[in-house]
């Protein structure tokens, strides 16, 4: 590995934690060049709910290079992004009853946020912004400053029209009132504009907030005008079982920003949908030169077609999901006679661990029994379990057991 050190920059990450030089890869598994096989209970931190190289999409971006079909287009007008905008209003707006627009903003989930917020300014002429504890939004400069998970990682500063709210689990008339003072304040002279919500946190910990508090969220922002951002990077797309992980709770986002699993494939590409009265972008206000990779819009459509005409992969991430979180508590009482927290919702899951090191070397331990996990949370105290969402039930169990084994480990040597 020495030429990944020579010339690749200080600043990677992940290849400090899991030390292989990784080459092929199928559903939930990567082979590594020696030909050893892990489990991916990662997922592309969520980009690849859908599992690697899915065969029926693989299939399709096949089809569509061979074809001579185009790639980049910028917006303009593609065959294949015709079929994503009607599969995307057939299997995720109408049933859903959202009366949103589609805006392709680009590559990056951080994209995405950087336009909600930026439309969000536009449409309430006040820059304020309301976010909360263990969120995360992305590396960019703006994106990073209102990402209160950063703190100490990030060289950026919060924006000073930003103000962070507690993580609330269970709803309390303590929270209430935090909420409405936060909503009616003036932030370095800006009144807010923006409140913006993971309703399932990914980076901060695996912790889905309390469904009434996201409708008490609602309901305060519309009586004020203020815009709800719902920021469904990585819990969105199924991920927590519901094709959006604030479904059922009342939230009604006026902007959803959605990237990661989005294309089906793991292939860049993200993009915000838009309460319909909201849209007042001039032509060409938001650009960039990757909004329109069409080989994504084709696998998007695909993974649409072949996944949400019906309840089946939902029913079976919730079920999937309760397995996980059954499995956690288990290993809870057996390695810290139930003080280990279990969190999380659908194939979003997390084991608080209530410790740094041990975490790691929880993490470790499971890279030695080739299962791939990474740790979150506040200290980074939180071991997150992010495998496919279409995973086999017996690959689910091994990595399952050879977590056990990793948490046996880690707990035998302290």
């Amino acid at each position: 590995m020495t030429l990944f050190e020579e010339l690749e920059s200080n600043v990677r990450y992940y290849c400090r934690q899991w030390p292989a030089v990784f080459s092929t890869a199928h559903g939930s598994t990567i082979t590594a060049e020696d030909g050893t096989e892990y489990l991916d209970f990662f997922a592309g931190a969520g980009a690849l709910s859908y599992g690697h190289n899915n065969p029926a999409l693989v299939e399709v971006a096949i089809e569509h290079l061979r074809a001579g079909k185009l790639l980049h287009s910028l917006d303009t007008y593609t065959v294949e992004k015709r079929r994503f905008l009607e599969a995307m209003q057939q299997h995720v707006l109408l049933p859903r009853k959202l009366d949103m627009v589609i805006q392709t903003v680009g590559p990056t989930g951080a994209t995405a946020v950087e336009a909600a917020l930026q439309l969000a300014q536009r449409v309430s002429g006040r820059r304020g912004v309301v976010g909360f504890d263990g969120s995360y939004h992305g590396m960019t400069y703006k994106t990073a400053s209102i990402s209160a998970s950063m703190a100490g990682r990030a060289l950026t500063a919060h924006l000073k029209e930003f103000v962070a709210l507690p993580y609330v689990r269970n709803l309390t008339d303590a929270d209430l009132q935090l909420l409405d003072r936060a909503l009616d304040s003036t932030v370095d002279g800006e009144r807010i504009g923006a409140v913006i919500i993971e309703s399932t946190q990914g980076e901060g910990g695996a912790r889905p907030f309390d469904p009434l508090y996201l409708r008490a969220i609602r309901e305060r922002c519309s009586e004020r005008n203020i815009l709800v951002i719902a920021d469904e990077i990585q819990a969105g797309v199924g991920r927590t079982g519901a094709f959006f992980s604030f479904e059922g709770s009342g939230l009604d986002p006026d902007i959803v920003c959605v990237s990661k699993s989005i294309s089906g494939l793991g292939l860049p590409m993200a993009l915000n949908l838009v309460r319909r009265d909201l849209d007042t972008w001039s032509p060409g206000e938001f650009s960039g030169t990757f909004r329109g990779i069409n080989l994504a819009f084709a696998t998007s459509a695909t993974m649409l077609e072949t996944y949400w005409a019906d309840s089946n992969l939902e029913k079976n991430t919730e079920r999937r999901g309760l397995a996980v979180r059954s499995a956690l508590e288990d290993i809870s009482d057996r390695f810290s006679g139930g003080n280990f927290v279990t969190r999380g919702n659908g194939l979003l899951c997390g084991l608080d661990v209530g410790d740094t090191r041990l975490a790691a070397d929880i993490a470790a331990a499971a890279f030695e029994r080739r299962l791939i996990v990474e740790t979150c949370g506040a200290g980074d105290t939180t071991v997150k379990l992010l495998p496919p969402i279409v995973i086999d039930e017996d690959e689910l169990a091994d990595g399952l057991a050879r977590l056990s084994d990793a948490v046996a480990s880690a707990c035998a040597v302290r």
